[in-house]
């Protein structure tokens, strides 16, 4: 199917509307793989916008589960994530938010945490027919969409970091689609993301997590 297609029809999906489940569930899927796709313990999920207003109705909350659980938006058992949620031992709880008049309506922060503490803010919203936009990942900018598989990388800003990454993906035979920097203070942490032309090759995440000056990767496959 074309992508203009996609957008139009929306994605193969349970539920009445691809924005507010389809996305939703992407929007926990990428959240997910954030943790190096662990379930998570805890999580506090933020409904901002037309996510707050409507979204129970329309099973934002229980699409935005089945995410962190790793279900896909056409799995039948959506409707139950709920229930496998507590089987898993997830603790959630859902609050109405506000990220600000600019940001798209059917917009959610995500706060999740491991069993090991790891602890990761997602600020993201679905913006039609499915596709979504990763704006915020830890408090860093983000440009992620989920429709690439995509490299996280949480580093200190030091010179020649990325000429070392993109030597590395170089030599992996990996090509870069984009490639996105965040950082607050110069020299301190900083958030890279890449998104790529095809999968990554095997090995790639393990050689890039010796890489000087890298704290933390990790992939998000296509979702």
């Amino acid at each position: 199917m074309s992508n203009s297609a996609f957008g139009i029809i929306g994605p193969v999906m349970i539920g009445p509307s691809s924005s507010h489940t389809a996305g939703a569930v992407r929007l926990g899927l990428v959240a997910r793989a954030l943790l190096g796709g662990a379930d998570p313990t805890r999580a506090t999920l933020g409904l901002h916008g037309s996510f707050a207003a409507t979204g129970h109705g329309h099973g934002t909350r229980l699409a935005l589960i089945a995410g962190l659980l790793g279900m896909a938006p056409d799995d039948e058992t959506l409707v139950e994530s709920f229930t496998l949620a507590r089987a898993r031992g997830l603790d959630y709880t859902f609050e109405e938010v506000d990220l600000g008049e600019d940001f798209h309506p059917n917009g959610a922060s995500i706060d999740l945490e491991s069993a090991n503490g790891e602890r990761h803010l997602l600020l993201g919203a679905s913006v039609g027919g499915g596709s979504i936009s990763v704006q915020s990942v830890d408090r860093f900018d983000t440009r992620l969409h989920g429709d690439s598989p995509t490299i996280v990388l949480w580093h200190q800003d030091r010179i020649g970091y990325l000429a070392t990454l993109t030597t590395a993906l170089a030599n992996a035979q990996a090509n870069i689609a984009s490639i996105h920097t965040s950082r607050h203070v110069r020299g301190q942490q900083a958030l890279t993301t890449v998104e790529l032309d095809g999968p990554l090759p095997a090995g790639t995440q393990h050689s890039l997590q010796q890489t000087p000056q890298t704290q933390l990767v990790r992939f998000i496959d296509k979702v």
